[in-house]
This record gives structure tokens, C-alpha cells and sequence, in this order.
């Protein structure tokens, strides 16, 4: 549906992101008499005993309150399906009781529940059912700005999901017995390419091999069984356990998969169970079947505990002990790692909740969006251009050394990988810095009088201007023409926002970014084929899907594609799990060309793409990265444009500069932090985003037990980086006075609306 006049369009479809516990849960440690003790203390020098009473109730009450959520059935169950191992805080503290000592070991339990709490009260993660989602509408008759219908339970549905990593550890175990193993196709490395005797890699030499090892590999399709192939005369083979045994030195030369070949998706599970299927020798295959089963069988008893969190405890230890019986390997990768998939299962779900959203409010902001759209087409490409610029430089080195030979993409591949991930400067810092310059041109903020804290600008007197400082680029890229941006609508209550009586804040702007392509969304979906379809519409079908290795970060079940269509084509340039042998393209077998100015990559089936649109999913990070309104400084105002809030107050200083590092005693460290506050202008309550950690912290500073958390936090970061980590703090926008998501029992959580907005210029150019 059409963006007002702006010349974007907007899907009918769309998705609200929520939290799982309700916002007023960020105030329950509040503490406004304890924090006015300390500024009159720290003011005049006078009120020490006040104070110190003050203090004193305030750590009383926190730890009462802290021990009722330790033993709050709802919070134990979020924190056992993220971390078992910090149950032993929650239980540590529910035994000893809210009157306990207040020791070193009482308070790292209190900051470790805290940081938990925090994180499910208000940050908008889809995380499990702490943070579950829900389709919403979009719907331009509809004459309401909201209506909004919450069901009985705060969940619709929930889903258990194995992590692929499990199921091939799984598969790996019973493929170990060639009696299963010779039903499974074997399949080069999808990175590299068979051509006559030699196998080509990229960046290293060929591999010559021997007749029949040829013929070996080139039936090796990915869908002839390993017994199918050693049984073909054609390949020349004396008998088949000759052919076992040179497909096994294949492996270890790494040139072939022989493996389930499972993908990183939910579908892992019905692909494994399909493998096993297949397997001919009846007694290996019904005992690879059940091993399968008895796992499936143990998550299954996960799902059914869930809304039980002693039964969840113990079902997923028992899934556990089940995993590592049958495999031998621990229930646990890459500890630590956020995004990482760490565990055997995961749970989504979806909010049982209904909301669709009128004409109103798209009317309301159709405007700022449109502003800030034009900017990130410009950002698209600004970005295609500076990559661009880089690929042809690197391009005519090539095709220098090459002489009449063609130049190979994995060459240019590999060298351009730094430009993407090295730690030197890459293009997109250059145009990230511009795109920031040209905003504070725009927001006047050299001009500011000293003291402002907020820019309120109307659009209407931007959008010339804005034209101006953003201008076209042409592209190629059709990534670039999609943008999800983020935005938590401000209002008392459903009723309010139903009236049209909001703000809406701009969280992030996913600028050239299809977000909606995700495994973690699309399950709740009433028809993902048609979100498929809307998809190919919008950026073409023949797109170019990367396939990543198996260790790539973030690269999890949850995080895969989930809208791939069936012209779409996957680019190995590494070793990868989930290979489609009639899909993929290794870079290897790719040449670049310069066909009238534009470089165009092109494959062996005489398949061609603009070589932008092979960089695609990588550019699309940078673009998201580089979305970015006001540049790093020590203190930015708010800026609004209409009733849109594009940037929130921010304050940057370093963990030296803050000065809390060092402060350890309770009484002080709380002190410390109100002097802080004071002496930067912060609001009570805040973000905080430390350069060692992932993700924001919410912090109140009022509350003696947010300062000990935060104060813990910086002497972290200290240690595992200096004195020179950045400390960023953002005023909390909305508020909790702000949350209009409601349950059935009229509490409110906070929300974050993910809209899908294409760029209807591109059509007009076609």
C-alpha cells in the first residue's frame, strides 16, 4: 500500500515486537527518597544521617522485592530457558531470604538477577516468550490510528526448536557406521569446483587428481548415495569397498561433504529424519530412528513443561543428558557467545495478541519517514558507489596480472574481504561519518545554544533541503531498495493510542535490510508463501544467498533465512553446512567481466548478476551499521521531526571519565553515582551501553541496586578493556508511563512496530 505521496510503498503485513514482562517491572526498585538523600547530601554537605536511613530502606526494600522475583515463576522460567546456570543465584537468593547478610556473594547474586530483569522488562528481543512477537496489520480503510485486541494467556503459540548444530552432532554420531553412511550422498565442497582432473580452490593452488577420483567426484551430484556411486561401473572402482575408502581420504583431503548436509534452520530436523528415512539397511536404519526419536521424544517433554519452570529444569537437563549419551559430546557450544546457538533447543513464540493499524497513523508518518527513506536510499547508494569504486580498483589489478585470462571472482573475493571486516578503515566508515555530517547540517547542530536539550523541526521546511543533501544515486543493488525501520509508539494506553494520542520514537532505521527474512519471524506467520512471494516481487527472484561456514557469528537457526525462493542461488566461499547441490555457486567457478562501464559477474550456466548484487548481504550489514543520525560527541540533543523522534538525548564519556570504577563500598559507590548523574544533566532513568558489552543496560539511577549493578558493570569493562572503554547513556524512551501493549489483566508491556517499507522509484525505472 502506498506511503501517503511519498513515492514508498509499505506492507500490509508487519511486526510488533514486545516484551514478555510488564514496564512497570523497571520501576519496582525505584528509590526517590534514598536518591533525594544523596543530592541534598552531595549539595550541601549536611544530611549524612538522613541519608543513611534513607539508604539503608532503600537496600532493604530492594532486597525484598529481589527475593520475590527469585522465587516469581515467570521470571524462573525465562532465566532456565536462557542460562540454567544462573538459577543457582536465584536459588541462592529465594533460600537465604530477603533479611540475609548483605556479603559479596548475597550482592553478585542480586546484580546477576537484576541484569536478567532488566533485559526482559524492556528490551523489545524476541527472545522466547520474555520477548514474544506478533503479526499486525496494516489496513488503509481502517479510520482507528490502533485497535487492539489481547487474548487470555500472554502467548498464542509456542514453538521448541532443535539448533541444527545438535541434530548434525547427532547425525555425525550415527554416520560414523559406513552402514549408515553409505545411504548418504557425498558432494564436493560446495566452495570449490570439479573441472576435468583438477579441483579448483580459492585462494590456493588446484588439486590434480588420479582417473578415477575424477570420475568419482564428478558423480557425486549430491544426490547419489555414497553405495549408488561405488557401485557404478562407470566411475571404475575395483570393488566397493575400494570406493569407501577413497571417498573417506576425499574427506579428509577436504575436498567432499559426506555427511546429513543438514541446513542451519528449523527444517534441520525434518532433513535429518529424511536422511534416515533413506538409509536401505533396515537395522541401521531403525536404530539411527531411534536415537532421533528419543531425542525428539525428550524435546517434546521441554515443550510440555513449558509455563513450568521445575519441570522445564528438569526436562531440558534430561534432554541434555539424552544428547550427550548418544553422542559423547558436551550440551553446550561456544559459551559465553551471544547469538550463538549455545544450547539444544530454543523456544519461540507468539504474543496472543491482535493489532491492526489505521490510515491515521501512516498519515501522521508518511512525512518524517519519507525524510529519513530519502536518506537511506542515499546511504544504499553512497555505499554501492564507495564499494563499487574499491571493486573496480581491485578489479583492474586483477585483470592486469591475468593478462587474457578472466578474472576469477574468488580471487577478487578474497580480496576485498577486509574491506568488509578488517580493523582498518573501510568504506563504510567514510560514508557513515558523511551521512552523519550532512544530518547535523541538516538539525543545526553546530548552531545550538548552549544548554539546548532538544531540536524540534517540522518537515515541511526539511524536504527541499533534504532533497538537496541526499540526492539519487543509481543502483544496482536491490537490497537497497527495502528499509525496515523501528518504531515504539508512545501512548498512556490502547485507548490513547486508538485516538491518536502518541509520540512514535525511531529505534533503528534497517536500512537495505529485507529484516522480515528470518526464521525467528516467520513461524508465526498465517501464510509465509505469500510473504515469499511479496518478497521476489520487491527485489527480483534469481537473488544470490550467501552460504555461510558453520562458525560464522550470529549464525544460528533462528537468525536463516526464511523467504528463500526457488530461483535464488547460494555463493560458497568457504566450507558450509546446508549445501544445495542444484543451488549453489562457488565462487570459483564465477568470472567477473566489465560489460559497458558496470562489472557483472558471470557463471557457468551463463547466469549474470551486477557484481553489487553478489556483495549484497554483506553491504546490507554495512548499511545498517552505517544508518547512523548524529555522530559520536560528547553530549546530543533529542531531535524530532513532526511527532517523530529520530534521536534520543545522548551522553558519551569513557570508564574513566565516569569515575566508578574504583568506588566499591555500597554507601559510596551509590553517592558516586549520584554525583555522576548530577554533574552529566541525566534523567533518572537511562541506557547505558558499555563498549565490551552486546547490548544496552537499563539503569535507574535512583535505586542503590541499579547503581551496584552499573558500578559492577564499569569495573568489567575496565578489566577487559582499560580506561579508554566507551560509555554511551540514552535518556529511556518511552518510559514505562509510555507502554500501551496490554494483557488481559490490563498490565502493559513496551513494543517496538518493524514496518517493511520498498521504494517505489525503482519500479517507475523498470
Amino acid at each position: 500500500m502506498p506511503l501517503g505521496d511519498t513515492g514508498w510503498s509499505v506492507w500490509r503485513d508487519a511486526i510488533l515486537r514486545t516484551t514478555g514482562f510488564p514496564a512497570d517491572g523497571l520501576t519496582a526498585l525505584s528509590a526517590p527518597q534514598a536518591a533525594a538523600a544523596a543530592d541534598d547530601l552531595l549539595a550541601t554537605g549536611d544530611g549524612a544521617e538522613r541519608f543513611d536511613k534513607e539508604f539503608a530502606e532503600a537496600l532493604t526494600a530492594a532486597a525484598g522485592r529481589l527475593n520475590e522475583l527469585a522465587a516469581d515463576p515467570l521470571l524462573r522460567e525465562a532465566v532456565t530457558w536462557q542460562n540454567r546456570n544462573a538459577l543457582l543465584a536465584l536459588d541462592g537468593l529465594a533460600r537465604a531470604g530477603a533479611d540475609a547478610p548483605r556479603n559479596v556473594r548475597r550482592r553478585d547474586r542480586e546484580r546477576a538477577l537484576l541484569k536478567y530483569w532488566q533485559r526482559y522488562c524492556g528490551k523489545n528481543e524476541t527472545v522466547g516468550f520474555f520477548g514474544p512477537s506478533c503479526w499486525v496489520t496494516l489496513d488503509p480503510e481502517q479510520a482507528d490510528t490502533a485497535r487492539v485486541r489481547p487474548g487470555p494467556a500472554l502467548t498464542r503459540r509456542r514453538w521448541v526448536w532443535f539448533e541444527s548444530w545438535a541434530l548434525s552432532a547427532y547425525a555425525d554420531t550415527v554416520g560414523a557406521d559406513l552402514a549408515v553412511r553409505q545411504w548418504w550422498p557425498p558432494l564436493l565442497q560446495p566452495h570449490l569446483s570439479l573441472r576435468d582432473r583438477s579441483v579448483l580452490r580459492p585462494g590456493r593452488p588446484p588439486v590434480t587428481l588420479t582417473p578415477v577420483e575424477a570420475a568419482l567426484l564428478a558423480a557425486a551430484d549430491g544426490h547419489r548415495s555414497a553405495r549408488d556411486l561405488v557401485a557404478d561401473p562407470a566411475i571404475g572402482l575395483r570393488r566397493p569397498d575400494d570406493g569407501y575408502a577413497l571417498l573417506d581420504r576425499l574427506v579428509e583431503r577436504e575436498l567432499i561433504t559426506w555427511d546429513a548436509n543438514l541446513p542451519v534452520a528449523p527444517d534441520a530436523e525434518a532433513a535429518l529424519a529424511a536422511r534416515i528415512d533413506a538409509i536401505g539397511d533396515e537395522p541401521a536404519r531403525l536404530a539411527a530412528r531411534a536415537g532421533l526419536d528419543r531425542l525428539q521424544a525428550a524435546r517434546d517433554e521441554v515443550a510440555d513443561a513449558a509455563g513450568d519452570p521445575d519441570r522445564l529444569r528438569a526436562a531440558l537437563d534430561r534432554l541434555d543428558a539424552t544428547f550427550t549419551e548418544l553422542t559423547g559430546q558436551p550440551a553446550r557450544r561456544r559459551a559465553g557467545q551471544m547469538y550463538a546457538g549455545r544450547t539444544l533447543c530454543y523456544e519461540d513464540t507468539a504474543r496472543d495478541l491482535d493489532v491492526s493499524f489505521g490510515a491515521p497513523l501512516l498519515a501522521d508518518l508518511a512525512a518524517p519517514l519519507a525524510v529519513l527513506l530519502r536518506a537511506a536510499r542515499w546511504l544504499a547508494g553512497e555505499l554501492e558507489q564507495a564499494y563499487g569504486a574499491t571493486f573496480r580498483e581491485l578489479y583492474e589489478e586483477l585483470r592486469a596480472d591475468a593478462g587474457d585470462a578472466p578474472v576469477g571472482l574468488a580471487d577478487l573475493w578474497f580480496l576485498v574481504q577486509g574491506l568488509f571486516w578488517g580493523t582498518g578503515e573501510r568504506p563504510v566508515d567514510a560514508v557513515a561519518a558523511e551521512f552523519a555530517a550532512r544530518w547535523a547540517g541538516l538539525f543545526g547542530l553546530a548552531d545550538l545554544p548552549e544548554g539546548a536539550t532538544e531540536v524540534r523541526l517540522a518537515v515541511a521546511d526539511l524536504v527541499d533541503r533534504v532533497a538537496q543533501v541526499f540526492p539519487d544515486r543509481p543502483s544496482d543493488w536491490t537490497s537497497g531498495r527495502l528499509h525496515s525501520p523501528d518504531l515504539q509508539l508512545c501512548a498512556a494506553d490502547a485507548d490513547a493510542l486508538a485516538r491518536g494520542d502518541y509520540t512514535a520514537v525511531l529505534g533503528e532505521l534497517h536500512a537495505a535490510w529485507p529484516s522480515f527474512d528470518c526464521q525467528v519471524f516467520t513461524p508465526s506467520h498465517p501464510d509465509v508463501a505469500r510473504l515469499r512471494a511479496a518478497l521476489a516481487a520487491d527485489l527480483g527472484e534469481h537473488r544470490i544467498r550467501l552460504l555461510f561456514p558453520a562458525d560464522w557469528p550470529r549464525r544460528t537457526s533462528r537468525t536463516a533465512e526464511a523467504l528463500t525462493g526457488p530461483t535464488d542461488r547460494q555463493l560458497a566461499f568457504l566450507p558450509a553446512p546446508g549445501v544445495d547441490p542444484d543451488r549453489v555457486l562457488p565462487t570459483v567457478d564465477l568470472t567477473v567481466t566489465d560489460e559497458d562501464g558496470r562489472l557483472v559477474v558471470t557463471a557457468r550456466d551463463g547466469a549474470r548478476w551486477p557484481l553489487t548484487e553478489v556483495f549484497a548481504g554483506l553491504l546490507s550489514a554495512h548499511a545498517v551499521d552505517g544508518f547512523k543520525l548524529v555522530a559520536a560527541a560528547p553530549y546530543t540533543p533529542r531531535i524530532t521531526l513532526d511527532r517523530l523522534v529520530v534521536a534520543r538525548q545522548t551522553w558519551r564519556t569513557t570508564v574513566a571519565g565516569c569515575g566508578l570504577a574504583d568506588v566499591t563500598a555500597e554507601r559510596d559507590r551509590f553517592l558516586a553515582v549520584r554525583r555522576w548523574r548530577r554533574d552529566l544533566g541525566l534523567p533518572e532513568r537511562v541506557y547505558v551501553k558499555l563498549g565490551t558489552e552486546t547490548k544496552p543496560c537499563f539503569v535507574d539511577l535512583s535505586s542503590p541496586a541499579y547503581a551496584a549493578m552499573f558500578a559492577a558493570m564499569v569495573r568489567a569493562a575496565r578489566t577487559d578493556g582499560g580506561d579508554a572503554v566507551s560509555l554511551t547513556v540514552s535518556e529511556m524512551l518511552p518510559t514505562p508511563d509510555d507502554a500501551w501493549v496490554p494483557d488481559a489483566a490490563g498490565r502493559r508491556y513496551f513494543s517496538e512496530l518493524r514496518l517493511h517499507i520498498v521504494d517505489d522509484q525503482w519500479r517507475a525505472a523498470e
